[in-house]
């Protein structure tokens, strides 16, 4: 689990301008991916601190 938190923790940290040095076409789709996988981790996490 150390690895999922350290992984949220890094997705966490990737920004806007990050995303802006992506292809145009991409940008939404990675944008998208990440918050989902953030959000996924999340939940995960949080269910096992229970």
């Amino acid at each position: 689990m150390e690895q999922l938190q350290q992984l949220l923790t890094d997705l966490e940290c990737i920004s806007l301008a990050d995303i802006s040095a992506i292809p145009e076409a991409n940008q939404h789709v990675i944008a998208e991916r990440l918050e989902q996988l953030q959000d996924d981790l999340k939940s995960v996490l949080s269910s096992n601190d229970g």
